[in-house]
């Protein structure tokens, strides 16, 4: 194998997991486009990488800071960076073919519907802007601290800051409800049909229903900051700054694997069909296949069967799947 270097990293195979490295600085951010993973890091560049190969395919360069999120439609990749501005990419030829400036702090989340670029800054605004145009068509403000998340769900705006989080209405722009039961900052957000799954600085993950904004369940496991939480089917896959990645059952709030082993921060997540793909501070890329062996769905089943009120299934968690392997 050749030595590794930022533009062509080198993969080493741990297990069933597969390492990418070469690169330099911490990933921040994770998309994934077909057989593309695009990452945003310190590097204030972002890259375009072949998922199968690890090879880098494109360096986009523009930003002058960290890019702390990036986001895919079609074949433009949106980015927000800590130089407070947003770019859109054409992922083909790799060019920047818009610059989006209006915060006034770092931009730390993107997501897009449709047409609609929405952003979350550290200037505590969320902003919708138009894809075509470029331009803002709505800034929504009621947020007292930063905007560390957003996602979309139909015509729902969800925003992550501190303790909170708020479900605004993207036509009218007007906030819908105000979520409360986190303690520290929220840092991500996803969506799973009518629920909301968010992760936080307080180490606990909580499913919230957003119908009625009640948290619905707590789950409790992390012992750090758990900074990027994904979807896959009926699991939830969270990553933390206690070097660890847990697989959760959303309709029990089980534990059913800790991937573990990693001496660093695990800071972005992105999955594809069934792999984790995961960024971390120690500047490598890691493929992981999501699934279950025999024994770890059979411990599964047996707590659903032996300890089925839900008061008894959090503490079960911590003694029945503490020694679970990666």
């Amino acid at each position: 194998m050749s030595q590794a270097t930022p533009e062509n990293p080198g993969e080493i195979l741990l297990g069933r997991a597969k390492v990418i490295k070469g690169y330099t600085n911490t990933v921040w951010s994770l998309a994934i486009k077909d057989n593309l993973i695009i990452y945003g890091s310190n590097e204030k560049t972002i890259k375009i990488c072949d998922i199968n190969s690890g090879k880098c395919i494109k360096t986009l360069k523009g930003h002058t800071n960290s890019v702390k999120s990036v986001a895919i439609k079609d074949n433009l990749i949106i980015s927000g960076s800590d130089d407070k501005i947003i770019r859109i990419w054409d992922i083909d030829s790799g060019s920047c073919i818009k610059t989006l400036e209006g915060h006034i702090d770092s931009i730390w989340s993107v997501a897009i519907k449709d047409n609609l670029i929405i952003s979350g800054s550290r200037d505590d605004t969320i902003k919708i802007w138009d894809i075509d145009s470029g331009s803002c068509i709505k800034t929504l403000e009621g947020h007292a601290n930063c905007v560390w998340s957003v996602a979309i769900k139909d015509n729902l705006i969800i925003s992550g800051s501190y303790k909170t989080i708020k479900i605004w209405d993207i036509d009218t722009g007007l906030c819908l409800k105000t979520l409360e039961g986190h303690t520290h900052w929220v840092n991500s957000i996803a969506i799973k049909d009518n629920l909301i799954i968010s992760g936080s600085f307080d180490k606990t993950i909580k499913i919230w229903s957003i119908e009625s904004g009640m948290c619905i369940r707590t789950l409790k496991g992390h012992m750090g900051t758990v900074r990027s939480v994904g979807i896959k089917d009926n699991l939830i896959i969270s990553s933390s700054f206690d070097d660890t990645i847990k697989i959760w059952d959303i309709n029990y709030g089980l534990c059913v694997k800790t991937l573990k082993g990693y001496n660093c921060w695990i800071v972005s997540i992105a999955i594809k069909d069934n792999l984790i793909i995961y960024g971390s501070a120690d500047k490598t890329i890691t493929i992981h296949p999501i699934s279950l062996s025999p024994n770890e769905l059979n411990k599964f089943q047996q707590v659903i069967n032996s300890y089925w009120l839900p008061e008894y299934l959090e503490q079960h968690l911590m003694d029945c799947f503490k020694t679970s392997k990666d």
